[in-house]
């Protein structure tokens, strides 16, 4: 009797995952618009934004994707992938998109760059063995290149390309983070490149006054991709302020053996030049060009702006003048809202006009659109780097961040960043926040903390303490105005909670009527009519009773706060992940999964216990001393009139240790030992603790972190 039930739970168990699987949801991102660093006239570009296919793994990709290009387009909803437009805030696994290069972009060399990738990233041609990966890379959210050779595509056919993203470093590092979803996304533009021997990168811009003349200082690097180095190469760059040229450079680099990359260095004076301030956000166009004896040219044309910033005596100064700040703060949403309506400029502008003069972005780098509408515009930006809630160890080192930062702050709307929020107090934070204060000069750098612990090795000005939705200093303050709540997901769970109650006071009803039986009656062979009627009504109530206990298990899940601050977002996209699903169906796996749980433990047992009773009934022996749960469903039903959600846990935890006496001597009685009833409930402890090992620097971090809050209170009283 106790196999057969034993595999219609079983048999129930996969049910109930099979149909969770089935009706597995991911959320719904936006299609994002997007900006782009710099502009060439002289490269062959391919713009790759727009449809791509998304799949849950290489091998179906390129199976799809390889059938398709041979005009098989007959695959199942199984295997046949779903649509994605990239740019998009959805997370995924496995993009793919076919394309054709032309014929006469094979004498040049391909660059493919990803913008805003938030992931680990293997990029794929053609092809999913080692020897077709073309490139791999760990994206913080800045541009991203690969550079691919000429004959390593199809000319004429169509050509796939494939993208596999796993979770960010940042998902991995934080506070309990792990690999898992295997996901991330690309929010910015992906394009493809033809470009020639040497080309000319995205410069670095400073500027230094004298009084009203600018000393201008661009510093880029020609990267050589060619064999042979067909130099010397003549670099001329001209500055313009729309309407003549004010400023222009050539210098010749000649070139050396063995080296790829060569440093240039353009100056330029500009007398009374004018400042980009923000009610007059002025732009200068810089135009940059490359080209060689052989006629070969590459360039690029930016937008610049020439302004100071400095924070001093608690006080942004921009253009040596204080200005007192009133800032916005952007959760994930919004921005990616704003980006799919594609009216970022428009409120930028309209912010503008409500007095707004600065927009901080909330667990992410601010978009080239943001940052070149910001500079039309007149707005500062407050940007973040991606480190948040990290035990010490795990902090990575700011030069990761080096070649995103410079990106972004050839634009002079970005104003300061944010290098660590929530972090530990010990030496490692402060040599990180030293180092990647350094890094983002001359931006300003900030550490936003939950409370005053004294973590930064910055200003104490620059120590920002969280204060509900805002931050503030003598400077002015930045402001969150979200939507979220905290209230919970299950939006059903109140109804679930009173029919489940109403149930289980009606089961421990009828088992109170029920005639009472003794251990020995277990294997009666003809048992009496109403000794079924009690066994009956004993295994509805066993059920009930584990049914009970995963809705609330289910209801702490759904309840897990991910949004509690608005400062602190998708930092456990797992959770965010399983909190997207049915409720439903994760009662009912739970209550199958204890109840096979249930029967497994007392299996085990039964073996040894005096006449080798039927586990079944065994277990309905048992749930007599359990009847005391009643109680606990109607607290899980009285949550809605204000009970604390966590009052039904500790009470059901207290009564198993109350009760605990009581059931071991009903074991000695029988002549058993209770010993055994241990085994399966400590072979789960023993997981939980193997797996709390490799969170060693997580308990840590949390220990200093709660022991920094008792004292930061215990002096507040």
């Amino acid at each position: 009797m106790f196999n057969r039930r034993l595999m219609i739970f079983i048999a129930l168990w996969a049910l109930t995952l099979g149909a969770l699987w089935w009706y597995w949801q991911s959320p719904q991102g936006k299609s994002l618009q997007h900006g782009q660093i710099g502009i060439s006239a002289s490269r062959f570009t391919q713009n790759l934004n727009g449809s791509w296919d998304q799949f849950s793994s290489l091998r179906q990709a390129w199976t799809t994707e390889s059938e398709r290009a041979k005009g098989i387009n007959n695959q199942s909803f199984l295997t046949g992938g779903k649509p994605l437009t990239l740019p998009s805030s959805e997370r995924f696994t496995v993009v793919a998109k076919r394309l054709r290069i032309p014929g006469e972009w094979s004498s040049r060399t391909m660059l493919l760059t990803l913008n805003g990738v938030q992931g680990q990233a293997n990029i794929y041609l053609n092809g999913i063995t080692n020897s077709q990966k073309i490139g791999e890379f760990e994206g913080s959210g800045g541009a991203d290149e690969l550079e691919i050779p000429a004959k390593a595509f199809r000319y004429g056919e169509d050509n796939i390309l494939l993208v596999e993203l796993a979770g960010s470093a940042e998902q991995r590092a934080s506070f309990l983070g792990s690999r898992w979803p295997k996901a991330g996304r690309i929010t910015g533009g992906i394009r493809l490149d033809a470009v020639v021997e040497t080309t000319i990168m995205p410069p670095q811009v400073q500027v230094v006054w004298n009084g009203t003349t600018a000393q201008i200082t661009v510093e880029s690097n020609l990267l050589h991709r060619g064999f042979s180095q067909e130099g010397p190469w003549t670099v001329y760059g001209v500055l313009s302020d729309g309407s003549a040229g004010v400023a222009e450079q050539m210098l010749t680099v000649s070139p050396q053996e063995k080296v790829d990359i060569s440093p240039v260095i353009l100056t330029f004076s500009v007398p009374d030049a004018r400042r980009w301030t923000l009610e007059e956000p002025f732009l200068y166009q810089l135009h940059l060009t490359v080209t060689n004896s052989k006629g070969d040219k590459d360039d690029l044309a930016l937008p610049i702006g020439l302004r100071t910033i400095a924070f001093l005596a608690g006080n942004w100064i921009l253009n040596d003048q204080v200005i007192p700040i009133v800032g916005k703060a952007l959760i994930p949403e919004e921005e990616y809202q704003l980006r799919h309506v594609e009216e970022v400029e428009a409120w930028l502008r309209s912010e503008r006009q409500n007095g707004v003069n600065l927009i901080y972005f909330i667990g992410q780098s601010p978009d080239e659109l943001w940052l070149q509408a910001a500079d039309r515009v007149g707005m500062g930006l407050w940007a973040e780097l991606p480190v948040e809630l990290m035990p010490s160890k795990r902090l990575p080192q700011p030069i990761v961040f080096r070649k995103m930062i410079k990106e972004k702050m050839l634009h002079p709307s970005l104003w300061a960043w944010t290098v660590g929020k929530g972090l530990d107090s010990d030496g490692l934070t402060k040599s990180y926040l030293l180092r990647a204060g350094q890094e983002v000069q001359p931006n300003i750098a900030f550490a936003l903390e939950t409370m005053h612990n004294g973590v930064a090795d910055l200003s104490a000005e620059q120590s920002l303490v969280i204060q509900g939705n805002k931050i503030q200093g003598d400077w002015g303050q930045v402001t969150v105005e979200t939507s979220l709540t905290s209230s919970p997901l299950w939006v059903k769970e109140p109804i679930a909670s009173k029919v489940w109650a109403l149930l289980m006071v009606f089961l421990a009803w009828m088992n109170i009527r029920s005639v009472t039986w003794r251990y020995k009656e277990i294997g009666a062979r003809k048992p009496r009519r109403r000794l079924r009627s009690a066994w009956r009504w004993d295994g509805l109530f066993v059920f009930a009773r584990e049914a009970m206990l995963a809705g609330l298990v289910t209801s702490g899940v759904f309840r897990i706060p991910i949004h509690s601050s608005p400062w602190f977002s998708h930092l456990w996209p797992g959770i965010e992940l399983i909190q997207a699903q049915s409720p439903w169906l994760t009662w009912a796996m739970l209550s199958v999964f204890f109840m096979l749980m249930r029967l497994l433990q007392v299996g085990v047992v039964a073996p040894h216990m005096p006449d080798a009773p039927h586990a079944v009934g065994l277990v309905y022996w048992l749930e007599r001393r359990y009847r005391w749960a009643v109680f606990i469903a109607i607290g899980w039903a009285s949550i809605p009139w204000g009970v604390p959600f966590y009052y039904p846990i500790l009470g059901y935890m207290a009564f198993v240790f109350l009760f605990l006496p009581i059931r071991v001597r009903d074991i000695h009685r029988t002549g058993g030992n209770y010993l055994p009833f241990l085994w399966v409930p400590g072979i789960i402890v023993g997981s939980v603790l193997v797996w709390a090992v490799f969170y060693v620097a997580d308990w840590i971090y949390l220990w200093h972190m709660l022991s920094e809050t008792i004292i930061y209170w215990i002096g507040r009283g």
